[in-house]
């Protein structure tokens, strides 16, 4: 069986983690950094790898090598098998699998860690790795099995792709109430006027919901200039419970706001651009891992919860 796989050398286990390596990290220099003999072992390695499977695995990007479609194609097949080498070796120590789930920060803060022992009961007491990522860069992680889970926008998955409905975001303006006029009422942070007074804490990624509370902020004929531009939600919900400055955040990010004195109001410009939030994974994956549909529709259940 198989005996074509090991009729010419240049297969080995040693040489397909260092092709995976490689692939990871995107070029030789980066896979060994200051390393300059590893590097070099890696390119024999792979050039020997390139003989044996009769095809170019690499393609020239400016001055680094990466990976060529062929090239990914292999490292997804040699993540597929390790993993389930991993998998094996840990069913028979009788310890624990590991799984990755990936999100957004602040998605990950609100919505996966105060679940994350629910989570691992599900996988049966298994180690967790939290990745951050987009969506649309989570999507491609589970395809190529770099990701187990990932909660991701409904709308950033290809079609047929498996996933689960989680929850649907809606925004909110939020500010502490001394940012508004003694006597005015809450009410008023529905009025773009009011807007252009209060000190906005925003985005500075170029994100879609960044660019979308930009543009809004303009139709609305506001002179947006936020005081102080964020790296995540996280960072926005503390300056906002600081009382620094006012923000939109998501409905997941303002569990307790009001009862610390925070003006929470829908923003109407951001009512019709609701996120659908789902759990996405790789059918084929699961069942190499073997993690059945009924352990995924509890993960789902709890990350509603």
């Amino acid at each position: 069986m198989f005996e074509k796989l090991f009729e010419s050398n240049g297969l080995s286990l040693d040489r397909l983690r260092s092709f995976l390596s490689f692939a990871v990290a995107g070029s030789i220099a980066k896979a060994a950094p200051r390393d300059v003999n590893r590097q070099s072992q890696i390119s024999r390695q792979i050039s020997e790898l390139e003989t044996f499977f009769g095809a170019e695995l690499t393609e020239r990007r400016g001055k680094e090598l990466v990976p060529s479609a062929a090239g990914d194609r292999l490292a997804e097949l040699i993540r597929q098998q390790l993993r389930d080498l991993e998998d094996f070796q840990h069913e028979q120590a009788k310890t624990k699998k590991a799984f990755t789930i990936g999100a957004g920060a602040s998605i990950l803060d609100w919505l996966v860690l105060p679940v994350i022992g629910a989570i691992r009961d599900e996988l049966g007491q298994a180690t967790v790795s939290l990745e951050t990522f987009r969506s649309h860069t989570l999507v491609e992680a589970v395809k190529n099995g770099r990701v187990d889970f990932a909660i991701v926008r409904k709308n950033a998955l290809p079609e047929n792709a498996k996933s689960k409905p989680l929850i649907d975001l809606t925004f909110h303006l939020c500010l502490s109430r001394h940012l508004l006029k003694r006597g005015t009422p809450a009410s008023a942070a529905d009025d773009p006027k009011v807007w252009q007074t209060l000190p906005f804490t925003a985005g500075k990624d170029g994100g879609q919901l960044d660019v979308t509370l930009r543009q809004a902020m303009l139709e609305a004929g506001v002179d947006f200039h936020p005081v102080v531009e964020c790296n995540s939600m996280l960072q926005a919900r503390q300056l906002i419970e600081s009382g620094e400055c006012a923000g939109v955040l998501p409905s997941v990010g303002i569990h307790g706001l009001e009862a610390k004195g925070i003006v929470v109001r829908e923003f109407a410009p951001l009512k019709n651009y609701g996120r659908h939030l789902v759990l996405h994974w790789n059918e084929r994956q699961m069942r190499r891992r073997g993690v059945d549909g009924a352990a995924i529709k509890q993960i789902a259940l709890v990350l509603r919860r």
